[in-house]
């Protein structure tokens, strides 16, 4: 088994125009959420954002409503854009877009790579259909004997000026059949005072407290990650659509007032194997538009398993966040009031710069009962970030302190996490750049201390590519991993080879690093035991409308003891990208 897939390995490596996901995509999906990290992204959001690098939206053309359920604008520049666009016609240069209310130089820079100015051209052939079609395929054999097991997914949309249709299924490792596990179907309507989507969705509001479906990231490595981006409802476009809602909803904008309705219906993809866990979910959302920011109401229900004396009660929860920007100045929150529990959950942030090369965040959390996804807890949170004005040097420093509500150990009074983040990144030349990074996690229980150092040397000479990594961690022995990273790339082709050796002995000290793979495929294994991995990731351009992506890995355990040695694994992936 060893043999034939080295043979595939060294094949993938001898064709030579094959290439790999460029990791300009993750580092622009990286500046655009605001982390300083690939280990700390989500796979749904990065092949959501994949999408727009691939296809970049065109401001000039689309509704309001399709800009703010792009995700890529909040509410409020959508709106601000559209008005803009009504008053002034097109936004001719990124300059322009730079001086509209609600943008910005820097959020300007983070959207550039996912936007685009072309009006005339888009205009002529926007009422074409467009036709949107990716399959995978992966196969993998592990353990002693050797256990194989494959996966795919496929997915395909149609898009027009006004309609978007899309399909998703998928079969995962260790499925009972080869049939799809999991499915996705979308439809979308534009109108010109809105909006209709039914199918699976994403409904995203305020801070999340409410409303917030898809993913919710929770990393605060910077100050562009401090305050969410709420998109309304948006259709899906993935190979799964796990995290998404099922249901139907309408957004209807009149003038400063926009109303989104919908009805979800969390578990009807499993009626037949589990009818006990479908559930009615509810919700409006009302929201007014001023000068500086906008303000909005979300009310949301929930009909599931609430039952008193036989009457079924709906849960419900009610909050007004609001969002504005004064002279430069960020200020955003959200107040929940929790109808069952009858208490009251409240987030409230800002950022703002404090001179041309300093910006600064603030966030204070107080969700005093548990939410979906999020621990009850009291916290604050405080950014900093800096780079001068020739971008030679660039840094960010953050501290998160939070007191989760339930005891973590009852053997402690008090559950209190810290987390403490320094990060640093300089420019040798036009072609080395260093990054150190130096993370700490305080406890008042389980393991105290958590300390991960981590320093990143890349060199780029086009078409050559170098990257190497050094990661140490001490938390109840110490973890270590390290690779070097070669590539070659140019316009219609690349090719990445990755090697690298990882001792770590238990788990609580694993590394997680980020391995680059094709598109809709988000990798961030993590490194635990003594062996060595390597990887080659490629891509080719067959013609204008097809691109073929492949990736091969092989991660061995040669390092432990011979009473403890895992068997090794292997894994190869085919990815076909198509748009017509």
């Amino acid at each position: 088994m060893r043999k034939r897939f080295m043979a595939a390995f060294v094949a993938l490596v001898l064709v030579g125009n094959l290439s790999a996901q460029e990791r300009e995509v993750v580092d622009a999906v990286m500046r655009f959420i605001g982390v300083d990290s690939p280990e700390e992204l989500d796979a749904a959001e990065v092949e959501r954002l994949e999408d727009f690098l691939d296809r970049p939206l065109c401001i000039n053309m689309v509704s309001q409503s399709r800009l703010a359920a792009s995700g890529l604008l909040s509410p409020y520049q959508a709106a601000s854009l559209s008005d803009y666009r009504a008053r002034h016609g097109n936004v001719m240069s990124f300059t322009e877009l730079s001086a509209v209310d609600g943008f910005g130089p820097d959020a300007v820079r983070k959207l550039r790579p996912f936007i685009s100015l072309e009006y005339h051209q888009v205009h002529e052939s926007v009422m074409e259909p467009r036709h949107d079609f990716a399959l995978k395929s992966a196969y993998k054999a592990a353990g002693a004997p050797v256990i194989s097991d494959w996966n795919y997914g496929l997915k395909y949309r149609l898009r027009t000026d006004r309609l978007m249709a899309s399909v998703g299924l998928s079969r995962p490792y260790s499925a009972a059949t080869p049939w799809p596990a999991s499915y996705t179907v979308s439809f979308s309507c534009d109108f010109r005072w809105g909006r209709v989507v039914a199918g699976d969705f994403n409904a995203r509001f305020g801070q999340g407290l409410a409303l917030w479906s898809g993913a919710f990231m929770t990393s605060l490595s910077s100050p562009d990650a401090f305050m969410k981006k709420p998109s309304g409802i948006s259709e899906t476009f993935s190979f799964t659509g796990s995290s998404a809602l099922t249901g139907i909803a309408g957004t209807f904008s009149m003038k400063r007032l926009t109303l989104t309705v919908l009805t979800a219906v969390p578990g009807i993809k499993s009626a037949r194997s589990a009818p006990e866990k479908i559930a009615l979910k509810p919700a409006a959302n009302l929201s007014w538009r001023g000068r500086f920011g906008q303000v909005s109401l979300s009310h949301v229900m929930g009909l599931s398993g609430w039952n008193v004396q036989g009457v079924r009660i709906p849960s419900m929860l009610t909050s007004c966040d609001a969002a504005f920007c004064l002279r430069g100045v960020n200020v955003y929150g959200e107040a929940l009031y929790d109808w069952d529990y009858q208490n009251i959950h409240a987030v409230a942030g800002t950022d703002f710069r404090v001179s041309e090369i300093v910006r600064m965040a603030a966030l204070v959390r107080y969700l005093p009962t548990r939410s979906e996804g999020t621990a009850a807890q009291h916290g604050v949170a405080l950014s900093a970030a800096f780079g001068t004005q020739q971008n030679r040097h660039a840094g960010v420093l953050t501290a998160d302190v939070v007191r989760y509500v339930e005891p973590k150990d009852k053997s402690v009074p008090h559950s209190i996490q810290a987390k403490l983040l320094g990060d640093w990144k300089f420019k040798v030349d036009e072609h080395w750049d260093i990054k150190l990074r130096l993370s700490e996690r305080l406890r008042t229980w389980g393991y105290h201390f958590r300390t991960d150092l981590r320093a990143d040397v890349s060199y780029v000479s086009e078409p050559w590519v170098l990257n190497m990594r050094m990661n140490a961690l001490w938390c109840v022995h110490t973890g270590f991993v390290s690779y070097l990273e070669e590539g070659r790339k140019t316009s219609s082709m690349s090719i990445y080879l990755r090697q690298g050796i990882f001792l770590v002995d238990d788990w609580e000290d694993r590394i997680y690093v980020y391995e680059r793979d094709a598109p809709g495929s988000f990798n961030v294994p993590a490194m635990y035991g003594r062996g060595w991995f390597a990887g080659a990731v490629a891509s080719v351009r067959i013609n204008r409308t097809i691109r073929l992506y492949a990736r091969a890995s092989y991660t061995g355990y040669q390092f432990m003891p011979r009473e403890k040695r895992k068997p090794g694994k292997a894994e190869l992936k085919l990815y076909i990208l198509s748009t017509f």
